[in-house]
C-alpha cells in the first residue's frame, strides 16, 4: 500500500482526527519490521517538545506539507538496478516520524523545537542519528561531538548561559570539548552525570542496556550518578561505568577500543580473551560464544585496523587454535589453547 496514505493517517493522528478503524490500519503499519523504529522516534521527539517548550503546539499541516514535499524529491530521482537507496529513502521513517510533528526537520537529523518564525527563541536544539548513521556536530562554543548511530543529543535552553554548558544524551557519541573553566561542560544521561572543563572522551548510554560508559582519550572527566554523589575522576585512558545500584570504579582502557566505532581500530595489550571477545561482538554486533572456558583469561595482545569479521576471526584462529562454528546470530569457538603471541593487522 503507498505510504503517502500512512501518512494522512499519521497526520490525522496528531490532529486528533482519526477513528478507530483508521487507528488500527495504522498501528499495524507502525509494527511491521520496515518501520519498527518509527513509534519510538516519534514517542521521543513528542516528549522532548514538551520538556523544552512549555505550551508549544507542532504546526502537523505544515509537517506534512515539508514530507510530502521531501518524499516527491526523492521519488523524482532515478534509482539504478541493484543500487543501494539513497539516504533521502533510508530515512523515510524518520521523516515520517519527526517531520509530521516538527515542521523543521532536515535530513542530517538535527532541527529546532520551538517556534518557527523569524525572530523567535528558540529553547532547544536536536541532534539525532538512526540506524546506521554518524554525524559529526559542532557546538555554539567550538566544542565537537560526533554521534553514533540511534543516538540524541539535546542542548537545552541554558547552555549559552553564564554557569554552566549542560546537554542531554541518549545513545553513544565522542565527545571533544573547548576548554572554559568558568563554564563546565555538563552531559546527563539515563543513569549517570558527566563533567569536564576540556577534555576528550566516549560516551555511551544507550538504554536497552542499562549503564553509561565513559572512555577518556584527554584530560580528565568527573562521573557520577543522577545524584551526583560517589563521583570518580578519570584520567586518560580510563573507563568508568555507572549502574544502578552498582558501585563505580575507574578501570584502564589503553587502547581506547570502546571508540571502535569511530576509530575502525581495536587494540588490545594482554587482554583476557573473554574481555576482547566482548569488544568483538560490541564492535561487530554479532554473538561469540565461547565453549572453552579455560581460555576465558588467556592473555591476547594484538592490534585490528580497518578490519572484518572474518579477519579477526582467522586471528584467533592462529593465536589460540581455535575453531570457529557459524551459530545463529553469531560464531561459536571451540576447543583451543593459551598461546602467548602478538599480532597486528591492518
Amino acid at each position: 500500500m503507498e505510504v503517502s496514505k500512512y501518512i494522512m493517517l499519521f497526520h490525522k493522528k496528531l490532529k486528533g482526527e482519526i477513528n478507530s478503524r483508521e487507528q488500527e490500519e495504522l498501528s499495524g503499519w507502525l509494527q511491521q519490521e520496515g518501520p519498527r523504529s518509527l513509534t519510538e522516534d516519534l514517542d521521543k521527539t513528542w516528549n522532548l517538545s514538551k520538556r523544552y517548550k512549555q505550551g508549544y503546539e507542532p504546526d502537523v499541516d505544515a509537517g506534512l506539507a515539508r514530507l510530502q514535499q521531501r518524499i516527491a524529491e526523492a521519488r523524482k530521482t532515478p534509482q539504478p538496478a541493484g543500487a543501494q537507496p539513497s539516504p533521502a529513502r533510508r530515512s523515510l521513517y524518520r521523516w515520517l516520524a519527526a517531520a509530521a510533528a516538527f515542521a523543521a526537520l532536515a535530513t542530517i537529523g538535527w532541527w529546532w523545537i520551538g517556534n518557527s518564525n523569524a525572530g523567535s527563541e528558540q529553547s532547544a536544539l536536536i541532534y539525532t542519528t538512526g540506524a546506521g548513521e554518524s554525524e559529526k556536530v559542532l557546538l555554539p562554543d567550538g566544542s565537537t561531538v560526533i554521534l553514533n548511530e540511534n543516538s540524541f543529543l539535546v542542548l537545552s535552553a541554558e547552555f549559552n548561559g553564564a554557569s554552566e554548558r549542560p546537554v542531554e544524551l541518549t545513545g553513544e557519541a565522542y565527545f571533544n570539548i573547548e576548554p572554559d573553566p568558568s563554564r563546565p561542560f555538563r552531559i546527563t544521561t539515563r543513569d549517570a552525570m558527566v563533567e569536564v572543563l576540556g577534555t576528550a572522551f566516549n560516551l555511551r548510554s544507550y538504554p536497552e542496556e542499562g549503564f553509561t560508559e565513559v572512555e577518556v582519550e584527554e584530560g580528565s572527566v568527573r562521573l557520577s550518578g543522577l545524584d551526583n554523589e560517589n563521583a570518580i575522576q578519570l584520567a586518560p585512558g580510563q573507563r568508568g561505568i555507572c549502574s544502578p545500584g552498582a558501585a563505580m570504579n575507574a578501570k584502564d582502557s589503553p587502547g581506547l577500543n570502546a571508540q571502535s566505532w569511530r576509530t575502525h581500530r581495536l587494540q588490545f595489550r594482554n587482554t583476557p580473551l573473554s574481555e576482547a571477545l566482548a569488544c568483538l561482538e560490541r564492535h561487530f554486533k554479532v554473538e561469540l560464544q565461547l565453549v572453552n572456558s579455560q581460555l576465558a583469561d588467556c592473555g591476547i595482545s594484538m592490534k585490528f585496523e580497518d578490519f572484518t569479521l572474518n579477519e579477526v576471526l582467522d586471528g584467533l584462529t592462529l593465536i589460540f587454535n581455535v575453531q570457529v562454528y557459524p551459530m545463529e546470530g553469531g560464531y561459536r569457538l571451540e576447543k583451543g589453547s593459551c598461546k602467548p603471541a602478538a599480532s597486528e593487522m591492518r
